[in-house]
């Protein structure tokens, strides 16, 4: 099954984070021919965006997209989960971290709640992100979960878009010959799934220690410009407990988180 990005939607209220997670969908737009849209959500009635307009206006300009810019007031999470509805988004960017702008509202619960309640995959972003990171490196970690490859098919629509690398990365707390058997097999079923659809493969492995820093630590090793995570199955918890928080609040690579229930995902993986 083929998988198509028509829609974008990101968080945006020009603080540095929002500009790199509006730059990184601009060409995520540009490699998809998708329509993006960027939102800014307004702390009270009294809430001005013009700058921010003026901003998002900008970056369409030097794209060469036509932003759909859209305000809405309330709180952040009830109206980017909405819109995302409304929209019928196939992708969610927001930049995370900095003193001003998204970090009151998703660092913790909101973080948690925009990620596990989206009907599409979330893409985090933080203010550290180099803009002109290019997305030629994924990181694709397997945890002992069935579940765990049902992320294996985007990770093919994104590599095939930017032309990347997918680095698989089979990780887990679990130290028994049986999780080990089971995770390499995992690993050699992904890459022949990717070969045969012409992605470019390595694959490493961490059995047991911290899941979170092995994970970000093999990252880095490997230069990745997106880390792509489930978010209801991986480690008991990877992403629906406090793992959850450290990666997305504290990885300096992209993070993107998917779901089991995503109606697109589940049941399509032929392996």
């Amino acid at each position: 099954m083929d998988f198509q990005v028509r829609n974008i939607l990101v968080g945006f209220d020009n603080s540095k984070s929002a500009n790199v997670a509006l730059k990184k969908a601009a060409d995520m737009a540009r490699r998809f021919d998708a329509k993006l849209h960027a939102v800014y959500v307004a702390k009270s009635s009294n809430g001005s965006g013009e700058d921010i307009s003026k901003a998002v206006d900008d970056v369409g300009k030097s794209s060469g997209l036509d932003i759909e810019y859209l305000e809405r007031k309330g709180k952040v999470y009830t109206e980017i989960i909405s819109l995302e509805r409304e929209l019928g988004a196939d992708v969610v960017i927001i930049g995370t971290h900095g003193e001003e702008g998204w970090q009151p509202f998703w660092v913790g619960s909101n973080a948690f709640r925009i990620a596990s309640s989206a009907n599409c995959p979330v893409i985090t972003i933080q203010e550290t992100t180099k803009e002109d990171k290019a997305l030629s490196d994924i990181l694709l970690p397997l945890d002992d979960e069935d579940t765990t490859r049902q992320k294996v098919p985007y990770a093919v629509m994104m590599a095939q878009a930017y032309n990347a690398t997918l680095h698989v990365y089979s990780v887990t707390k679990g130290t028994s010959n049986a999780v080990k058997a089971r995770l390499r097999a995992y690993g050699k079923q992904t890459q022949t799934f990717l070969h045969e659809r012409g992605i470019k493969t390595t694959y490493g492995e961490q059995f047991g220690g911290d899941v979170v820093k092995n994970i970000m630590n093999y990252g880095k090793e490997v230069r990745a410009g997106l880390v792509m995570i489930m978010a209801d199955t991986e480690s008991k918890g990877l992403i629906m407990g406090s793992y959850s928080q450290d990666i997305v609040n504290n990885s300096t690579i992209p993070v993107m988180v998917m779901h089991g229930r995503d109606l697109q995902i589940t049941g399509s993986v032929g392996y």
